[in-house]
């Protein structure tokens, strides 16, 4: 059973966790992690009911990332700075064909927020638009009936 707690003796017997297969893990030279993939990235390590070593796919324009609930034998502090121990977390993994400290061109929230509502409303004003043409042309149908 795995303890988890800073220190050196819980950093001791923390597993190490085993590379995935056509994975590598997130580095600062791919950009920031995307708001949206931290916060489940974070819900993920907070739900103590799935087990070590549980994925979830990510979708993220251009590659879909995977998170993985592990043991890692490092975290920070409330002040930021890097303890040893054996803590919780989930690591964020993309595939080995991204290029390592290429970069991947994550739009930014607020970026990916805005083509969101872009989108939205152009949908909105496309199905208004058709449900009009048809309520119509069945108002027609009635008149020559």
């Amino acid at each position: 059973m795995v303890k988890f707690g800073a220190g050196p003796d819980f950093a001791a017997q923390c597993p190490q966790t085993a590379p995935l297969d056509g994975y590598r893990a997130w580095i600062e030279a791919d950009g920031p992690v995307p708001d949206e993939l931290a916060k489940r990235a974070a819900a993920l390590g907070a739900d103590t009911t799935l087990p070590i070593g549980a994925t979830e796919s990510y979708p993220i324009p251009g590659v879909t990332a995977l998170m993985r609930v592990e043991t890692h034998a490092w975290g920070r502090d409330d002040k930021g700075n890097l303890v040893q121990g054996c803590f919780r977390a989930v690591g964020i993994y993309v595939p080995e064909l991204v290029a390592a400290g290429a970069g991947l061109n994550v739009p930014s929230s607020s970026r990916l927020e805005t083509t969101i509502q872009v989108l939205t409303a152009a949908s909105l004003i496309i199905g208004i638009g058709a449900s009009v043409v048809a309520w119509r042309c069945k108002q027609k149908r009635k008149k020559a009936a």
